[in-house]
């Protein structure tokens, strides 16, 4: 009976925690989180779609531990370790596809200007022949933006790419593309300077995420060590010790040391991540 309650009280308390998150940052029309202020959210929730075998992996553990150790609490942080220790160590790939999409950005507007300089096309005509130019990380946006450039006005075809894109540089590229289709003259000049651009603003984030990789590095180290000093105390530690968390007080206690250690790795791995710089185009829906 004890052990029934103490999953109920820690299912009750995940399906707080999760309503809690949804609550502060909102629901897209889909009924998914919004990736405005929780992009981390909406990346677990597809993540965990796409990973059903880790989810099994993740529970037959936590279920055997509990089993093991009697302890509950135990066998529920396993099971949520399991599942969510990759995004936790997720914010390096997080960076490194940002990064990648924005020198994918700027490698496509030279060869923008490129076409513009060799006179073979407009600037329309080159947007409309430039998804197969592009590089994987962006191509889904570009084939996107040249099928809309078909029926859609240049502005709002454009508008939306930034949207698609949802970076400030993206703004800054889709606004510079938009007074190049007004202006019609020195086109490709003003590619290559936003190009320039993009590729500064590249350089910067690369020496940036230097010094967040190590950071990350000095918390999973910290997190191992925690975890192998508790696994050891648990599995080798003297009765006299290990015996309180067998009551529902210790269960308790131990939840609440356990929710502290997952709180701070949490806000570890959101130091971990460059903010998104406001965008200064509005999205449309």
């Amino acid at each position: 009976m004890t052990e029934f309650v103490l999953t109920l009280a820690g299912a009750g308390a995940g399906l707080g925690l999760t309503l809690a998150f949804i609550g502060l940052h909102g629901l897209e029309p889909n009924g998914l989180p919004t990736f405005r202020r929780g992009r981390w959210l909406l990346a677990w929730w597809s993540t965990r779609r796409r990973s059903s075998a880790r989810w099994t992996v993740a529970c037959g553990a936590g279920a055997l531990v509990w089993l093991v150790s009697g302890w509950p609490v135990a066998g529920l942080a396993i099971a949520a370790a399991g599942v969510f220790l990759p995004w936790l160590f997720g914010a390096g790939k997080l960076a490194t596809e940002r990064i990648e999409r924005l020198e994918a950005l700027e490698d496509w507007l030279r060869r923008l200007a490129d076409v513009l300089r060799a006179g073979n096309a407009g600037l329309v005509g080159a947007l409309q022949g430039a998804a197969h130019e592009a590089s994987p990380a962006i191509s889904a946006e570009v084939t996107a933006l040249g099928q809309r450039l078909r029926t859609w006005h240049v502005a709002d075809a454009l508008l939306r790419f930034a949207d698609d894109l949802d970076d400030q540089i993206g703004d800054a590229a889709a606004a510079g593309l938009c007074v190049a289709h007004r202006q019609g003259t020195g086109t490709a000049e003003l590619l290559t300077t936003l190009a320039r651009q993009i590729a500064a603003d590249v350089a910067a984030r690369r020496d940036a995420e230097t010094e967040r990789a190590r950071r990350r590095s000095a918390a999973r180290i910290l997190l191992g060590l925690w975890a192998v000093m508790f696994v050891g105390f648990a599995a080798f530690g003297s009765d006299s010790y290990t015996s309180v968390y067998n009551s529902v007080g210790g269960q308790l206690v131990l939840a609440v040391v356990l929710g502290v250690v997952g709180v701070a790795m949490v806000w570890l791995r959101r130091l971990g991540v460059e903010p998104a710089a406001p965008r200064f185009l509005r999205e449309r829906s």
